[in-house]
């Protein structure tokens, strides 16, 4: 008997991407068990878009605004009943087998996440990192590559937001989903993940449950890779590595260095642009030795999110032994 499935939508600010995305769940060959929405922009048009073209949803309203993925998760998962329940993002449209490949490696006990690929509509994408899908190395960084085609069910240590699921019983087990991955959210569901690893179940990636994922802009504003982007993306990784292995694991030294070490790109592209002549000896154009402060500001932010991670990471510790929740 297949295990029933509820989906969760969270949202910020893009109604069209709402529309686009319940479109594509109402043409799925198997419907799911429910579909909710939690929406946390302050204004009412993506929820009275909800309400007046899809019935069926369930709305759910987060006060929490912006920067708040993981709270808006959460809130979404405690009202659903599935035995599975999936996350897709706004801007990731499901193929019409989408559930149906998704659920299937659930036929495995031992199996507690199973995530999906999503076609970012980049040319040759299935083809890169086919052995690298959703790995933690030794120095505490995560590879993606979650658009590789790896032509089968493959074993992975963490999943991509934009689609995954997760065995409710699993999910209840580590007592739900916690938040503090502020700002772009970054490490979110990355930290979801390494915490079922940990009780030892099984993490799976699927090349044929697709979703197309068409990046939107960010309600929150701002562009995607920008330096707020750079900063939480080290701030919060930061955390997320204190919170599942502790401030002692090699780990997270071995980040921080690779961290650093990796600005030497940065500043090594700032000290070229600064010369007054290019290695072949011609006049470097003024524009290139103008632009050199923004790409430093790259390595600024970097640097800074690192640091601020430190914090951080002590603030989400301390807030988890509040809450009951073991950490290392």
């Amino acid at each position: 008997m297949k295990p029933t499935v509820s989906v969760v939508v969270v949202t910020y600010g893009r109604p069209d991407s709402v529309r686009e995305c319940l479109e594509h769940l109402q043409k799925l060959d198997t419907a799911p068990l429910e579909v909710v929405v939690v929406d946390s922009t302050p204004a009412d048009t993506t929820r009275r878009l909800v309400r007046e073209s899809f019935p069926d949803v369930r709305l759910l309203h987060s006060t929490l605004g912006r920067g708040t993925t993981p709270e808006s998760r959460q809130m979404g998962y405690a009202v659903t009943s599935g035995d599975v329940v999936a996350f897709v993002d706004d801007d990731a449209y499901v193929a019409p087998d989408w559930l149906d490949e998704l659920v299937a490696p659930y036929a495995d006990p031992d199996v507690v996440a199973v995530g999906g690929r999503a076609d970012n509509g980049i040319p040759g994408e299935e083809h890169d990192g086919l052995d690298r899908v959703g790995r933690l190395l030794p120095d505490g960084r995560l590879t993606g590559y979650f658009a590789a085609d790896t032509g089968r069910v493959i074993e992975v240590d963490h999943l991509l937001g934009a689609n995954m699921s997760f065995r409710r019983s699993a999910l209840e087990a580590i007592g739900g989903i916690r938040g503090n991955y502020p700002g772009t959210c970054l490490c979110e569901e990355s930290d979801i993940s390494l915490r079922l690893r940990a009780t030892g179940g099984r993490l799976l990636y699927t090349p044929t449950a697709v979703v197309r994922h068409m990046a939107a802009p960010y309600g929150i504003g701002g562009k995607r890779f920008d330096r707020r982007y750079l900063y939480y993306a080290r701030r919060n990784h930061v955390v997320m590595l204190v919170r599942n292995f502790g401030w002692r694991d090699p780990m997270v030294r071995r980040y921080a260095r690779t961290t650093w070490r990796a600005q030497s790109s940065y500043l090594w592209a700032v000290r070229s642009r600064l010369g007054p002549t290019m290695a072949d000896g011609s006049p470097r154009s003024l524009l290139r030795r103008v632009t050199a402060p923004v790409v430093l500001s790259r390595a600024a932010a970097e640097l800074w999110g690192l640091v601020a991670g430190v914090p951080a990471a002590l603030v989400a510790t301390r807030r988890d032994r509040a809450d009951g929740v073991a950490t290392p």
